[in-house]
């Protein structure tokens, strides 16, 4: 999955000229979750697996979180993706074996925006259109019918953020799996994820992407049906890449800058 991002992104960050940017912020800042007592902010909403669901969502109906319990792809996807928009806001961060850290803040208040950030690449995707901030701390707005070096580089940017790191993706690649089993309550891999403990699901289906093959994928969801932990692997040819997705928070405060555009001749 994100094998073919980090595949792009090298790519372009070879081809890109300019300054240096600063980047004392590091990767793991973006999240503007307060870590202040986070072990008791865990607990208050990761209730045990007994307990009264936090939250109802028509789309989730049919989405039993019970050890050994079996859920369709498509239930899951549509009672995921709606739980997430209910939140408004939220913020995850994607790794991967090659070391690329993505930081992701994303809010549906009210339409779709998202903010991106890997300490090489920064960019600004809403549902329209998409910049890429050069390394300079300019701005770059995508245009497929431009020619401009810098604009094709950050033409490739975006669609690769928009495909892989909306968060709207991962709702899709749990929608293409057949059915999801549910192995019960577990430790989430990942201490920056929001909670402790969440139900781990996984399956077998391997999920033929054309231009590279997902596999190996497991899901953490809490009981108010939100997206704690995914992992995947994504293969292309020879390369095999595990790469994960760990949200840090969900209907906090995020910010998405507004860029303001380089006019490219």
């Amino acid at each position: 999955m994100i094998l073919i991002l980090s595949v792009l992104l090298s790519a372009c960050n070879s081809s890109e000229k300019g300054g240096t940017r600063d980047t004392e912020k590091e990767v793991s800042s973006g999240v503007e979750e307060n870590r202040d007592n986070v072990d008791e902010d865990k607990m208050k909403k990761n209730p045990e697996p007994d307990d009264e669901k936090l939250t109802e969502y028509e789309g989730c109906n049919s989405v039993l979180l019970s050890t050994s319990q079996e859920i369709s792809g498509s239930d899951l996807a549509n009672c995921v993706l709606e739980a997430m928009i209910m939140q408004q806001t939220g913020t995850h961060i994607v790794k991967n074996n090659s070391g690329i850290t993505t930081t992701v803040d994303f809010t549906w208040n009210p339409f779709f925006a998202m903010s991106v950030d890997n300490g090489q690449f920064g960019a600004v995707l809403t549902e329209d259109t998409g910049w890429m901030q050069t390394h300079d701390g300019r701005w770059i707005e995508e245009n497929h019918n431009s020619t401009h070096p810098e604009t094709i580089i950050a033409n490739t940017v975006i669609k690769g953020y928009r495909t892989f790191v909306d968060p709207q993706f991962i709702a899709e690649l749990l929608g293409q799996v057949s059915m999801w089993s549910v192995v019960g309550e577990d430790d989430i891999p990942d201490s920056d994820a929001f909670t402790n403990k969440a139900w781990k699901l996984t399956s077998e289906d391997v999920i033929d992407m054309e231009i590279s093959i997902i596999s190996e994928l497991e899901f953490w969801i809490t009981n108010d049906y939100l997206a704690a932990y995914f992992v995947a692997t994504g293969t292309i040819g020879d390369l095999s890449d595990r790469s994960s997705n760990t949200f840090t928070q969900w209907g906090g405060k995020v910010e998405i800058p507004t860029p303001e555009e380089d006019i490219l001749e």
